[in-house]
């Protein structure tokens, strides 16, 4: 029995005479043929049908007895059949921008779930593979480190706002903690005090714990790998020092980046939709396309000034309309400035593509 082709033989349905043929797998195959001739008698009510009839046979018996039982089609074997998923044939207009095959179908519906629960998820930092790793994951790295590497485990310091970096201080030293690290630099408690007196940008981190990498080591860096994930909200970073340097190794308990240690939600089925604002692009909406303008078809003659009528669709509309736009050009020409009596290919460049585009960056007072 190949595994590249469904191997259907016998097939006795409807119209079909025992009929036999292999379809490819892993390739768009289509039926075609006259009306009456066995295509949906081959596609629905022999291949789906044998499929489904296969499916309900590996749920319990509780769960089949919810379900509608299918019966077996008349066939005389199929080898190779794959799960399968039928998508009803549905006709309609194209008017609204947001239904596509996918939609309509529901094939996108099947393929987000898919794609939420088995996908392989990347960081679009760095291209790691963005996992939720156990404490064992995360202690593996540093017991491949060669032994005598010196280790110092450093939590990031979880603190409700900047301001309270020395009350968090303090708190440390009451439990225990004697080193921390005030953006990057390792000190004493005492010596980080003066550090954060009247501070409040400074990145502070303890550290938890300074090991030694070895066989009879594993109990101790366990303990404080998991000590370290405690204060650091299950985030921490390992340094490990290598020819006079220290090396930090980012790790996480959350679901995160195996490389850079970025945290990420969960993903949903929502994430994966165009037309849910967390899965829609954010430049076109999730309509997968966007309103723009040539130039070159607003301005069709660049030797008349905007006094002129120089942009065409500002020449459109009412009277009170047009008399609005002119005061509003008066307006920008004062602020921008620019002489509004001077023609379009005249005007510099940056002013055409203001006038044009506007400038998020700049605030303009336009008359009511």
């Amino acid at each position: 029995m190949s595994k590249d082709y469904i191997h259907i033989k016998g097939a006795r349905v409807h119209n079909l005479r025992n009929v036999e043929v292999h379809i490819p797998r892993n390739q768009l195959t289509v039926i075609t043929g006259l009306s009456g001739s066995g295509k949906s008698s081959l596609a629905f009510d022999t291949l789906h049908a044998e499929g489904s009839r296969q499916y309900l046979e590996s749920l319990s018996t509780k769960a089949r007895g919810l379900l509608e039982t299918m019966p077996r089609p008349d066939v005389d074997f199929i080898h190779g059949l794959s799960p399968v998923v039928a998508i009803a044939q549905r006709t309609g207009g194209h008017s609204n921008p947001r239904s596509t095959v996918a939609t309509v179908t529901e094939i996108a519906d099947h393929a987000r779930l898919l794609w939420s629960l088995v996908g392989d998820r990347r960081c679009p930092d760095d291209g790691g593979s963005v996992v939720r790793r156990s404490l064992d994951d995360c202690l593996a790295p540093l017991l491949r480190l060669p032994t005598g590497t010196k280790l110092m485990l450093v939590a990031p310091v979880r603190r409700d706002k900047p301001s309270a970096l020395l009350e968090t201080l303090a708190d440390l030293i009451r439990r225990g903690f004697t080193r921390v690290r005030v953006d990057g630099e390792v000190l004493t408690a005492e010596e980080a005090e003066g550090k954060l007196v009247g501070r409040t940008d400074r990145q502070l981190d303890v550290i938890v714990d300074r090991a030694v990498t070895g066989p009879d080591q594993r109990s101790r860096l366990a303990d404080s790998l998991e000590l370290a994930f405690r204060e650091g909200n299950h985030r921490c970073v390992v340094l490990a020092e290598e020819k006079n340097t220290w090396r930090e190794i980012p790790l996480s308990l959350a679901l995160s980046c195996e490389t850079c240690a970025k945290t990420f939600e969960p993903l949903a089925p929502r994430d994966l939709s165009h037309n849910h604002p967390t899965g829609a692009c954010p430049a076109c909406g999730g309509l997968g396309k966007t309103l723009r303008f040539q130039e070159d078809l607003c301005v069709l003659d660049t030797t008349l000034a905007l006094t002129d009528g120089a942009v065409k669709p500002w020449r459109l509309g009412t009277r009170k309309m047009l008399i609005r736009r002119n005061a509003i050009v008066k307006a920008l020409a004062e602020q921008i400035p620019f002489e509004p009596k001077t023609p379009w290919e005249k005007l510099p460049t940056n002013v055409r593509k203001l006038l044009l585009l506007g400038d998020p960056q700049r605030t303009f007072s336009l008359p009511p």
